[in-house]
């Protein structure tokens, strides 16, 4: 699920500053989005349709009762978002982040939505809920041109390795042209940062002295 198309990024070195430029670029960005998504082998994608960097204009009980919706629909066992900090800092991450825990504690107890259209679905608890983290002790982090939260090893709760699936997470992102000429992800690929992707397991808590996780879907029947 995608919460906006993209329209105050940019397209390859030009920020779109007229309503056409940014009509055209959430035009591109859906594309690429959708192409990435038939790499990858998603099934189903969803575009919630808000204005790119204007999330936390909108009421988040209202971004909750959105994503809520979606969840009780869709049903999964395991829901994935941002950590509290966005990873970059980004309104637009820190409010979904916000809304999907709401959501995901919400989702499944029946009167948390009175009305609206969460109202209309029949409650649904996912078993799982994480947050994807950067690894500080990872090197290719270090130099990174933009802001970055990173985890140390007290909050990583699950490592998944993911060596069989780096080339297709790289041809993903070479989906998004548009944005080739932005953070370098390359380097990233390069260095190996696809090759592992950590975690924090929110719900249910991580008790002392368990193990470390190494698949999202542990636990499940």
């Amino acid at each position: 699920m995608t919460a906006t198309e993209g329209g105050a990024g940019r397209l390859h070195e030009n920020r779109a500053s007229t309503p056409d430029e940014v009509a055209r670029l959430k035009e591109v960005r859906r594309a690429e989005t959708a192409a990435a998504a038939r790499i990858l082998g998603i099934e189903h994608l969803g575009f919630l349709g808000w204005e790119d960097g204007k999330l936390r204009d909108l009421d988040v009980l209202h971004v909750e009762e959105v994503i809520a919706s979606v969840l009780r629909k869709e049903r999964p066992d395991v829901v994935l978002t941002f950590h509290g900090s966005g990873i970059s800092y980004h309104p637009d991450h820190r409010v979904l982040t916000l809304a999907t825990m709401g959501a995901f504690l919400g989702s499944g107890r029946t009167g948390w939505y009175r009305d609206g259209a969460p109202s209309e679905t029949a409650p649904h608890s996912p078993a799982k809920l994480y947050v994807y983290v950067p690894d500080v002790e990872a090197p290719f982090w270090k130099d990174w041109p933009r802001q970055v939260y990173r985890a140390g090893s007290a909050e990583i709760t699950t490592r998944v390795d993911t060596r069989s699936t780096e080339n297709v997470k790289w041809a993903a992102i070479q989906a998004h042209d548009s944005q080739k000429d932005g953070p370098p992800f390359r380097q990233l690929f390069e260095a190996g940062a696809f090759r592992e992707e950590c975690f924090v397991r929110l719900v249910p808590g991580f008790r002392p002295g368990e193990p470390i996780e190494t698949d999202l879907l542990e636990g499940l029947e």
